[in-house]
């Protein structure tokens, strides 16, 4: 099941109903835990046997942890051992064996391996790194070792966040269910506000500029505005769709009582790849820089270990996104620029922070540089076109192909009014309008108005979420 089908709300509202009216937590927690595997294993439910293993393991591991403090290390090495092990077959076995044959046919080798065919279990890529954070916390003494698995069990599998995050950490999440929780109507109507902006963006936004989008990419021989074009709207329908998602999972925690942690903060107005990624699916961000870099990193003051330690992260930040040698690009380019941004910083002198609009230079620069390039990275993935697609002459095209292009760029700019709509809604509007009797009039017109919409643009071939396939 997913946020935007028909049969999510229905399913919402019974788990809301029943919810508040159990006034137990561990009762709560429990209806939590069933509709969560409900939830999970609508569609395929042998998925919850692979969830509830790296469940069980992880919480087995952390006891064993605080029992035997002496061996921590080992106990940490079968969580990652056997983690990444179940994430490497599922995600990555397809690509490692169609690599091996595609090596054996160019060296004029019988490359006669054939595909596994393995499906994919939808946000095995999140909640693997749920479960092995808890185990890393508790051997660091970070954490204490649960003793409840109902409620280690939720924190694992709570279908707000489950399938596409945000990745929680056990310490922020876990006292949360572990803590009584009783209704609030300002809470409820504060998460309602944010999932259906959430729904919204992802129905009436990101799915009306994916299908051009994909026009575009499956032409032979694109020219390079209408190219270009469309690869700024897949960047537009990409923060749409996945934004999206997690204001509906933050939206709907909220209404159950939880804070889900924030996981993008105006991306697009960064100055730096750094500061971008600060921005951007900010959990998993800082998720690997403290379970990864940092240790990769150390305390060692090397340029070249924190270069190879950045670069060796990035190129596991595009992997980890699907694989294919376009992500690995995609977080190779993304590193080389932390990389050139970390040492610019550095040589820059002090008056160049001073030049007039140099902020927004900066922003533009980056816009353009490392966004606008990173995203058709990521978005093809046929590996020899991306060659051709850079190296196309961004302004060389037909009168008609001029015409499709100025047709495309009003269709994307279109979905960006109600963005920035949105954002000067949250930070000059709602602020003043705390404590005006305008502001309920003002938010209700403002469902109404997506709720209509979101009827209107309702596919019944309704797309995924993009950060499902990750």
């Amino acid at each position: 099941m997913n946020f935007v089908q028909s049969a999510f709300p229905v399913f919402f509202a019974i788990v809301f109903a029943t919810y508040w009216l159990v006034r137990d937590r561990r009762w709560q927690n429990l209806l939590l835990v069933v509709a969560s595997a409900v939830f999970y294993g609508w569609v395929h439910p042998w998925f919850l046997l692979l969830m509830y293993g790296s469940a069980i393991l992880d919480f087995s591991l952390a006891q064993a942890i605080e029992r035997y403090p002496g061996s921590k290390k080992w106990f940490v090495g079968v969580s990652l051992t056997a983690n990444l092990s179940m994430l490497a077959y599922f995600k990555y076995a397809n690509f490692f064996i169609d690599n091996v044959r595609a090596s054996l046919e160019a060296m004029g080798w019988p490359g006669d391996l054939a595909s596994l065919d393995i499906l994919l279990p939808v946000g095995i890529s999140f909640y693997t790194f749920q479960t092995m954070g808890y185990t890393i916390d508790v051997a660091r003494g970070e954490l204490k070792a649960r003793t409840s698995f109902l409620d280690y069990a939720l924190y694992v599998s709570f279908f707000a966040q489950l399938v596409a995050g945000p990745i929680e950490r056990a310490g922020r999440l876990l006292p949360q269910i572990e803590s009584p929780r009783s209704f609030d109507l300002q809470r409820t109507r504060s998460g309602m506000a944010l999932a259906l902006w959430g729904a919204f963006k992802k129905l009436v936004i990101a799915d009306s500029i994916a299908p051009y989008v994909d026009k575009v990419y499956v032409l032979d021989d694109p020219a390079g505005p209408l190219l270009w074009a469309a690869t700024f709207g897949f960047m537009i329908q990409i923060f749409a769709d996945f934004s999206g998602y997690t204001d509906i999972a933050r939206g709907v925690a909220r209404m159950l009582g939880f804070d889900l942690q924030e996981n993008f903060r105006e991306p697009f107005l960064a100055r730096t790849t750094v500061e971008f990624w600060q921005r951007w699916h900010m959990s998993l961000s800082f998720w690997l820089r403290d379970y990864l870099l940092g240790p990769l990193v150390g305390e060692s003051t090397s340029r070249m270990r924190f270069v190879a330690a950045t670069i060796t992260t990035f190129v596991l930040i595009g992997f980890w996104h699907g694989a294919s040698w376009n992500f690995v690009l995609f977080g190779l380019y993304n590193g080389l620029w932390v990389v050139f941004y970390g040492y610019a910083s550095r040589w820059m002198p002090d008056s160049w922070a001073k030049i007039p609009g140099g902020n927004a230079l900066a922003i533009g620069f980056h816009l353009v540089a490392v966004s606008l390039v990173g995203s058709m990275l990521f978005r093809e993935q046929h590996i020899e076109r991306i060659w051709e697609h850079i190296t196309r002459n961004p302004f060389v095209a037909t009168t008609d192909q001029w015409v499709a292009t100025t047709v495309l760029m009003s269709m994307i700019l279109a979905g960006c009014v109600p963005l920035l709509l949105g954002w000067l809604w949250d930070k000059m509007v709602a602020p003043v309008l705390k404590d005006s009797v305008w502001l309920l009039p003002l938010q209700t017109t403002g469902w109404a108005f997506m709720l209509v919409c979101m009827t209107l643009f309702y596919r019944v071939s309704q797309r995924d979420f993009v950060y499902f396939q990750f």
